[in-house]
């Protein structure tokens, strides 16, 4: 006789598999998307769940008509345990093979546009390299047009880039979005105000990355579908950094990445302008390369990329969530 797992309960051999289709939906957003990423069906993702449910005794999804489905608090901690418990799944499988089997180094080129390196892939490179010691990695950061031609003549494997719309060319996932927004220094004259249309920002000069390229040229498009047109360019420069820090000189306004300027605005060299108008942001894309067949650590890190980032995000959720009703009774109580 087999022995019963710790506390009595049963782990059934498909739990798994119900687990690797639960973190899918999560990941994916949705039970339609979770459904094409695996290659199933629509009512065989929900038998999946509908199962998870039975057998954890708990609702995991809070769902409303109409709407994206939200986790409730058991399916959130179940997403962070089950994503533990897939990785070591994963990782026994790689230790296991590797007891009988010779280990082969894996070469894989990882190419990223420069301003995306800090926040969407330094950390989650780090937990990948960490657990994949096989794999020789070389890692290049680089503007937008060398990532997309380093992927379409093939010297990557795969890359990171953000796009205002598709990426022409590339087979491309979608794994995140990065807000933009308006920077100036302190000093600025509209540093101080409190709203400011659009329309005000074209008597103040722009720095702007290069208006030949392709990123300088999704900027622009970006913005004159937020309103700001014909406004004047004192400065267009290659390199990120230097346009921030020529915006800290106080010779301009630029428009940029959050996570970029975060650091300066944080020091006080630099301030969010409040522009009115649509919410600017651009798709981060994980994007292979059409001329090399996907290796096996190609689309195991870019599914590292994702889980990363998805799990950031519901963790940023969770921290802006408001506070139960019964907790904020006992917070008042306790004062």
């Amino acid at each position: 006789m087999g022995r019963p797992a710790r506390g009595g309960h049963l782990m059934f051999p498909s739990t798994f598999r119900k687990l690797e289709v639960f973190v899918t939906v999560v990941e994916a957003g949705s039970f339609a998307a979770a459904a094409e990423r695996l290659g199933i069906s629509h009512p065989s993702v929900s038998n999946h769940i509908q199962a998870l449910e039975r057998q954890t005794r708990s609702a995991l999804f809070l769902r409303r008509k109409g709407t994206m489905s939200n986790l409730t608090e058991q399916g959130r901690r179940l997403y962070e345990r089950g994503l533990e418990l897939l990785d070591k799944a994963e990782s026994l499988s790689r230790e296991l093979a590797l007891a009988t089997e010779q280990v082969n180094v894996t070469p894989l080129a990882i190419t990223c546009q420069r301003g995306l390196a800090p926040g969407w892939l330094c950390a989650p490179f780090a937990e990948f390299a960490k657990s994949n010691r096989n794999i020789d990695f070389s890692v290049n950061t680089s503007r937008y047009e060398t990532v997309v031609e380093d992927l379409q003549e093939g010297r990557s494997d795969i890359g990171l880039l953000l796009a205002h719309s598709v990426v022409p060319d590339l087979p491309c996932e979608a794994v995140g979005e990065e807000r933009f927004s308006f920077f100036a220094a302190p000093d600025h004259p509209l540093a101080s105000c409190a709203s400011i249309a659009p329309a005000e920002l074209r008597a103040h000069p722009f720095i702007t990355s290069r208006r030949a390229g392709r990123f300088g040229q999704m900027v622009h498009a970006m913005l004159v579908n937020a309103g700001v047109e014909d406004y004047a360019v004192a400065y267009q420069v290659q390199e990120g950094l230097m346009v921030q820090e020529l915006a800290i000189r106080g010779l301009g306004i630029f428009c940029g990445p959050d996570q970029l300027a975060q650091g300066a605005v944080d020091a006080g060299t630099l301030v969010r302008l409040p522009v009115e108008g649509p919410r600017l942001a651009m798709t981060v894309h994980c994007a292979l390369s059409p001329k090399r067949k996907p290796i096996r650590a190609a689309l195991a890190f870019a599914h590292s990329v994702r889980s990363h980032h998805a799990k950031a995000r519901l963790e940023a959720e969770a921290m802006h969530a408001p506070m139960p009703a019964e907790c904020a009774s006992l917070h008042l109580v306790s004062h």
